[in-house]
C-alpha cells in the first residue's frame, strides 16, 4: 500500500486502496468497513473523488460536510469520521503533509437526554406496547413479540442483539438463570447470524421474566435455529427490524426519549 499511495493518487483511488486494506487486516467488523464504504463512495467520492490528494483542502472538505449537514446530521458524523481515517493514512504514507480533515468545521453529536426510566414510566412503555401490538395495521401483521423482547432486556440487561441471540439451550428454567453469550449480526453477503461473545454472562432471571419464557415455550414451535425469539420462518430476527418497531412504537406514544438503551439495567 505505500508505495502506491502519492501526492497524484485520487480520493477515488484511496478510497479503493484503503477499504481493501481494511479488509485485509481483519482488525474491524465487517459491518463497519460496509458503512465507511458506503458513506464515502456515496457521500463523499461524488464531490471529491476525482481530486488528487495534493488539491484536497480543509475548504472543500468543509463544503462536503456542510451540504451533508443540510441532509443528516449523523452522515455529516459519520463522513468526518471516515475521511479522516482515511487521509491519516495518506499523511502517514507521506502523500499528505497534513490531514485536510482535521482543521474542518467541528460537527458535534446530538444531545442526548439523560432521563431514566422509572417504574411509571415502563408501566407507560407497556401499555404503549401494547396499544401497538393491538392496532389493526395494513400490510403483514407486525410482530407479537415485542413486549416479551423488552421484557427479557428490562430483566438482564441485555442489549437488542444480545437478547434475540438467546436460545432455548440457554434458558434454564429450574435455575431460573440464563446464559448472554452471543449477539445477532447481519451482514450483506452472509445475512443474519448469530455471533458469539467474547465473554459469556449467567444472569438470575426475576419472576416476570420466567413467565415470559414458560408463555413462550408453551405456543412457540422450535425454531430451525432454537431461537427464543425467532422469525416466523424460524431464523434469526434481525436486530434492526426491532429498533424499526421500537421507533414506531415511541413515535405513536410520544415517547421519543426511550431509546432501547433506557431498558438495560433499569430492573436487572
Amino acid at each position: 500500500m505505500s508505495t502506491s499511495i502519492t501526492a497524484d493518487t485520487t480520493v477515488t483511488e484511496l478510497v479503493d486502496v484503503w477499504l481493501e486494506q481494511l479488509r485485509a487486516e481483519g482488525r474491524l467488523e465487517k459491518t463497519t468497513i460496509d458503512e465507511y464504504s458506503r458513506v464515502l463512495r456515496k457521500r463523499v467520492v461524488p464531490a471529491l473523488g476525482h481530486l488528487p490528494l495534493n488539491e484536497l483542502s480543509t475548504r472543500r472538505i468543509d463544503t462536503v460536510l456542510s451540504d451533508l449537514g443540510a441532509q443528516s446530521g449523523n452522515l455529516q458524523r459519520k463522513a468526518k469520521v471516515a475521511t479522516g481515517a482515511m487521509l491519516d493514512v495518506a499523511v502517514a504514507l507521506g502523500a499528505l503533509s497534513a490531514n485536510p480533515v482535521r482543521g474542518s468545521m467541528s460537527v458535534p453529536r446530538p444531545r442526548t437526554d439523560r432521563r431514566e426510566l422509572t417504574l411509571a414510566d415502563l408501566e407507560t412503555v407497556r401499555a404503549a406496547v401494547g396499544a401497538w401490538m393491538s392496532k389493526d395495521r395494513p400490510g403483514p401483521k407486525s410482530s407479537g413479540d415485542m413486549a416479551d423482547i423488552i421484557d427479557l432486556m428490562l430483566a438482564t440487561g441485555a442489549r437488542i442483539g444480545e437478547v434475540l441471540a438467546v436460545r432455548w439451550n440457554d434458558v434454564n428454567l429450574d435455575t431460573r438463570s440464563l446464559a448472554i453469550n452471543a449477539t445477532i449480526k447481519t451482514e450483506p453477503g452472509r445475512g443474519t447470524y448469530r455471533k458469539p461473545l467474547a465473554g459469556s454472562r449467567i444472569v438470575a432471571l426475576p419472576e416476570f421474566a420466567l413467565a415470559v419464557l414458560r408463555g413462550r415455550r408453551g405456543v412457540l414451535r422450535d425454531a430451525d435455529v432454537d431461537a427464543v425469539f425467532p422469525t416466523r420462518n424460524g431464523t434469526w430476527q434481525q436486530v434492526n427490524n426491532v429498533e424499526r418497531r421500537w421507533r414506531q412504537i415511541r413515535t405513536e406514544a410520544g415517547l421519543e426519549w426511550v431509546t432501547p438503551n433506557a431498558f438495560r439495567g433499569v430492573l436487572a
